[in-house]
């Protein structure tokens, strides 16, 4: 199999290294907290990380280079107590096919909570077939664009494009996978007719086959309240993109910004299936360790009470 480039001493070396890091280890439990029965929490199981967070360290290309790196990543995360991981399938995992890179999750007992991939408004039968196959044998329960084309700008536009991912998502349900639909800030722009593409998506589909992926930094960022989102669109909401913000704007460590997350998560209950840690890397800082924040949003999740 291919990304075994990396040597097993090296990557032991690493590990080892990395282990004394105490962004790394694993929170002990604590025997006096009280049960997840009588309180809010996030189980382990529902706690994910979105492999993005890496992609600046690991490499966008598709070289035999970027897989020692992309084994690094997921072997720290599987160290640090992580289980669940979002992978992004925009260039085929650095060149790997979605069998070999299943079997590197395995590797490292891994398991994908969802799937971002690229869905535009002229995306084919084909080419879903294909992000079909692709989640199938990731074994994702999730399958969606990370992102909402950012240039269609009417009513009738969006329209046109809910009605393709109805349609997306109703193949995908046939094959067990049900659609997410991943929200940046631009969907709550209001259009021509008034309505937002937030809006028109959740009119034009059903949560039967398509669902949202509520990122609460870009809804904050939109000007929206996303506890108000939850109470008004819970039944469309199953995964939450848990990305902080600082006060002055920019995207920061989860747990050390502005955004109330008890309180949406309090708002959303037991609906959630996913909680997503994202940290973007900062685009001017090549020196920006990704590790670092990401272990720190994946504790907050794991000691956060709501």
């Amino acid at each position: 199999m291919r990304g075994r480039a990396l040597g097993r001493l090296a990557l032991a070396a690493v590990l080892a290294m990395s282990a004394c890091s105490p962004t790394t280890a694993p929170v002990p439990a604590d025997p006096s907290a009280p049960a997840p029965e009588d309180r809010g929490t996030i189980a382990d199981s529902r706690i994910s990380v979105q492999l993005l967070n890496f992609f600046s360290s690991i490499g966008f290309g598709e070289t035999e280079a970027e897989h020692p790196r992309q084994e690094e990543v997921l072997a720290r995360l599987a160290q640090a107590g992580v289980t669940h991981v979002e992978p992004v399938d925009y260039m085929g995992f650095q060149g790997l096919t979605a069998a070999e890179y299943r079997a590197l999750l395995d590797e490292y007992d891994l398991e994908v909570s969802s799937l971002h991939t690229t869905v535009t408004s002229t995306t084919s039968d084909e080419q879903w077939a294909d992000a079909l196959a692709t989640a199938s044998a990731l074994g994702s329960p999730y399958l969606g664009g990370g992102s909402t084309p950012e240039d269609l700008t009417t009513s009738a536009e969006w329209i046109a494009f809910a009605e393709l991912i109805f349609r997306l998502g109703a193949t995908a349900g046939a094959e067990g996978v049900q659609y997410l639909v991943h929200l940046h800030d631009w969907e709550y722009a209001p259009l021509d007719s008034g309505e937002t593409p937030f809006e028109i998506l959740l009119e034009h589909t059903s949560p039967d086959n398509v669902v949202v992926e509520l990122d609460l930094y870009w809804a904050v960022a939109a000007g929206e309240d996303p506890v108000a989102l939850i109470d008004e669109h819970g039944d469309r909401i199953a995964l939450l993109h848990v990305k902080d913000m600082a006060a002055d704007g920019a995207i920061t460590t989860v747990g050390e910004g502005t955004i109330d997350f008890p309180a949406v998560f309090a708002a959303a209950g037991n609906r959630i299936g996913s909680y997503v840690v994202e940290r973007d890397p900062p685009q001017d800082d090549p020196a920006f360790d990704p590790f670092e924040p990401t272990i720190a949003g994946v504790r907050y999740l794991q000691t956060v009470d709501f």
